[in-house]
C-alpha cells in the first residue's frame, strides 16, 4: 500500500512539474515574441530619427533615395542617387543594438510643391517587422505668424544712418519698431532679436525671441501674453537671396525641376480674377521658361515653346495692353527677374530698345519727375514705369526735410527695369510669386476658398502695401530777378495726404509673405489719417521689421492671423530657411512593408506593399 501511494504521488508530482515546465516555456516564447514586437517599433523610430538628422544636416537630402523602392515608385518620386546610405535599400543595424534593424523609403513628390516629405520606415527585431509612415516638414519661419531677423527698420528704406545691430546688443543701434496698443497677433511669433510692445498689445500665441524679456515701449508693461510668457530660442536664418527660386523655371533640369514654373522679366502686373484664372502683364518678357547651355552659360528659351505658352501665356499677350489671361499656375511658382544685362540671356534687351506698345514711360523718354508725381512733359501726358506706377497725381515721398517733406524720384520707388510685381484680387489655386525686387500689394488679396487655396509672396527687397501719397500745397520761395515762385520740390506739411485711401479704410492679405533681404511694410505709413485694419491671414517673415503705422495716428492697425495649414504644408516651392530641423507633423503605423529576410511583404493579390 505504501509503495502504491508513493508511485501515485510521484506520478502526480511529475505531471505537475511537466505542466509547469510547459507553461514556463510557452511564456518564455511569448515574452520573446512580445519583446521582438516592441523592439521592431523601437527600431523603426530609430530609423526615422536617423533620416531626420540627415535632413537637418543637409537640406538637400530630400533629393536622395531609392527610386526602385515600392513606396517611392508608387508616389512617382525622383532622386539623384542614394548618397551611400544603405538604409534606402537594405536593413541597417541600430547603433548600439545587436537585434534591431531599420530601413526606409522616401516619397518626395510633394517636397518642391508643399515642402513636405513622406517616409515609410520599417523596423525589425527577430522575426517581427513593423512599419510606420510619417510626414516631415522643416521647422522654418513659415511655422510662425510673424518672424523677423531684426526688430528695427531697414536703414535703406527709412533713410537712417543708424548702426545695424540687434536690440539686445550693446552700443548704438537702429531704433526698434514696436507693436502698438491696438495690435492683435493671433498665432506664434518669433525673432532673432527682441520684441518691443505697448501695454495693450495682445499676443494670442507663443512669443519666441533671443531672450525671455519683451521690451516695454512705455511704462512697466509690455503687452498681454495669452499664449504664455516669452521664451528664448536659437537663431533661425533667412537666405540672403531668393534667386535659387528662379531655377524652378528651367526646363532642362528634369531630375531636380520636374515641373518648371514661369519666368517673367521686368515690372509685371498680376490680377487674380477669382475663377482660378489671372491676367498677367509683363511687357519686357521674351521667354517664360529657359534652358542653360552648360558649355557657355548662355540662357536660351526652353525648346518646347508651345508648352511654355500654354502654362505661362504667349509673349505677345504678355506684352499687349490686354495682358495674358491664364489659369493660376497649378502647384507651381512664378519668378519675376530684373531685366538681364548679359547679351547672352534671351530676356535681355539691347540699349535703347523697348517692348512694342511701350510708350509714355520714364524708361523711354527723358522726363523730370515733379514732386506731385505726375511725371509729365505736358499736362495730359502721364509717364510711368509701363505698368501705371506712379499713378496720376501721386507724390513720391522722399522723407522728411525740416518742417516739410522732400520729394524723391519716381524711379526710386518704381523702377522700369527691376523685377517688381504688382498684385491684387481674389486668388484660387496653389501658387507662389517670387520677385528679385519688390512685390506691391495694390489691393485686397483674398482666397476664394480658405481651405483649398494657398498663396506665397516672396519679395527679395520688400513686400509692400501700395499706399500712394499726394501733395496739394507747395511752399513759395523767392528767386532773384524772378520774385516769388512755387517750389515743387517740397510739400507743405498741411498739403500731404493719401492719394486713394481715406480714414478707416482697411486691407486684407491672405498669403504666406516673406522678404528674405528686406521687409514687409505699408508705403507712406507716416502720412495721412488713421486707417482701418491691415488683416494678414497667413504668415510674415522678413529680415527687417517693417512699419505699417505710427503712434501719431497714421497707418493701419494690425490684425495678423496665422493660417494653421502652414504647420503641415507650404505654398508651392516656397522660400526655404538656410538650415532647419525637420519635425514630424503626422505619423501612423501601417502594415509591415517587408519580411524579416528583406523581401517585400505582399498584398492579397501578391503585389508588394
Amino acid at each position: 500500500m505504501i509503495l502504491g501511494n508513493v508511485l501515485i504521488f510521484g506520478t502526480v508530482m511529475m505531471l505537475l512539474v511537466a505542466t509547469m515546465i510547459a507553461v514556463s516555456t510557452s511564456g518564455a516564447v511569448k515574452s520573446a515574441t512580445d519583446r521582438n514586437f516592441q523592439n521592431a517599433m523601437t527600431a523603426a523610430y530609430a530609423g526615422l530619427a536617423d533620416y531626420q538628422s540627415k535632413l537637418s544636416n543637409d537640406n538637400g537630402y530630400a533629393l536622395f533615395g531609392n527610386a526602385a523602392a515600392q513606396f517611392s515608385k508608387d508616389s512617382g518620386s525622383s532622386f539623384s542617387g542614394q548618397n551611400g546610405n544603405g538604409a534606402f535599400s537594405a536593413w541597417t543595424k541600430v547603433i548600439g543594438s545587436t537585434d534591431q534593424w531599420y530601413r526606409y523609403e522616401v516619397d518626395n513628390s510633394n517636397y518642391s510643391a508643399k515642402g513636405v516629405l513622406k517616409v515609410r520606415v520599417s523596423g525589425k527585431s527577430g522575426s517581427s517587422v513593423r512599419s510606420l509612415v510619417a510626414n516631415l516638414k522643416g521647422d522654418g519661419f513659415i511655422n510662425y505668424l510673424y518672424f523677423t531677423n531684426y526688430e528695427s527698420s531697414n536703414p535703406a528704406i527709412s533713410g537712417s544712418s543708424c548702426t545695424t545691430a540687434y536690440q539686445w546688443q550693446s552700443g548704438s543701434k537702429c531704433p526698434a519698431v514696436q507693436f502698438a496698443s491696438t495690435d492683435i497677433l493671433n498665432g506664434p511669433i518669433r525673432t532673432n532679436d527682441v520684441f518691443t510692445a505697448a501695454c495693450s498689445t495682445v499676443f494670442n500665441g507663443s512669443v519666441e525671441q533671443h531672450d525671455t524679456s519683451v521690451r516695454s515701449s512705455s511704462g512697466g508693461c509690455s503687452g498681454t501674453f495669452n499664449g504664455g510668457a516669452a521664451t528664448a530660442v536659437p537663431y533661425l536664418g533667412l537666405p540672403a537671396l531668393n534667386s535659387n527660386m528662379s531655377q524652378e523655371t528651367r526646363a532642362d533640369l528634369p531630375t531636380t525641376v520636374p515641373r518648371p514654373g514661369c519666368l517673367y522679366t521686368g515690372p509685371t502686373r498680376v490680377a487674380f480674377l477669382g475663377n482660378g484664372k489671372m491676367t498677367v502683364w509683363s511687357p519686357w518678357t521674351k521667354a517664360t521658361q529657359i534652358q542653360v547651355v552648360a558649355s557657355t552659360g548662355e540662357v536660351q528659351a526652353a525648346s518646347d515653346a508651345a508648352k511654355s505658352a500654354a502654362l505661362c501665356g504667349t509673349v505677345s499677350d504678355l506684352q499687349s495692353a490686354a495682358g495674358a489671361t491664364i489659369p493660376t499656375l497649378p502647384s507651381n511658382l512664378m519668378y519675376v527677374q530684373d531685366i538681364p544685362s548679359a547679351s547672352s540671356n534671351v530676356n535681355s534687351w539691347a540699349t535703347n530698345t523697348y517692348p512694342s506698345k511701350y510708350t509714355n514711360t520714364y524708361c523711354t523718354t527723358a522726363v523730370t519727375v515733379k514732386s506731385n508725381g505726375s511725371v509729365t512733359t505736358t499736362s495730359n501726358q502721364p509717364f510711368s514705369n509701363g505698368q501705371g506706377f506712379p499713378a496720376a497725381g501721386e507724390w513720391i515721398n522722399g522723407g522728411a526735410s525740416g518742417s516739410s517733406y522732400q520729394t524723391g524720384s519716381a524711379s526710386d520707388a518704381y523702377s522700369c527695369s527691376a523685377g517688381d510685381v504688382f498684385v491684387s484680387g481674389a486668388f484660387s489655386g496653389a501658387m507662389t510669386i517670387a520677385s528679385s525686387g519688390t512685390i506691391w500689394v495694390t489691393g485686397d488679396v483674398t482666397y476664394v476658398s480658405a481651405t483649398d487655396d494657398i498663396l506665397g509672396l516672396v519679395g527679395q527687397n520688400a513686400v509692400e502695401v501700395y499706399n500712394p501719397a499726394r501733395c496739394t500745397s507747395y511752399p513759395t520761395v523767392y528767386q532773384r530777378g524772378v520774385g516769388y515762385v512755387t517750389d515743387t520740390t517740397r510739400c507743405n506739411q498741411n498739403g500731404v495726404g493719401l492719394l486713394n485711401r481715406s480714414a478707416g479704410n482697411s486691407l486684407t492679405i491672405s498669403a504666406a509673405i516673406a522678404s528674405n533681404a528686406g521687409t514687409f511694410l505699408n508705403q507712406d505709413y507716416d502720412i495721412g489719417p488713421k486707417l482701418g485694419v491691415l488683416k494678414v491671414i497667413g504668415s510674415i517673415a522678413q529680415n527687417w521689421r517693417g512699419p505699417v503705422a505710427t503712434t501719431g495716428g497714421t497707418g493701419f492697425s494690425k490684425n495678423y492671423v496665422y493660417d494653421q495649414r502652414l504647420l503641415t504644408t507650404a505654398p508651392p516651392k516656397f522660400l526655404q530657411p538656410v538650415s532647419t530641423s525637420y519635425g514630424v507633423t503626422t505619423q501612423v503605423e501601417v502594415q509591415a512593408a517587408f519580411k524579416p529576410d528583406g523581401s517585400c511583404a505582399t498584398t492579397s493579390t501578391g503585389a508588394c506593399r
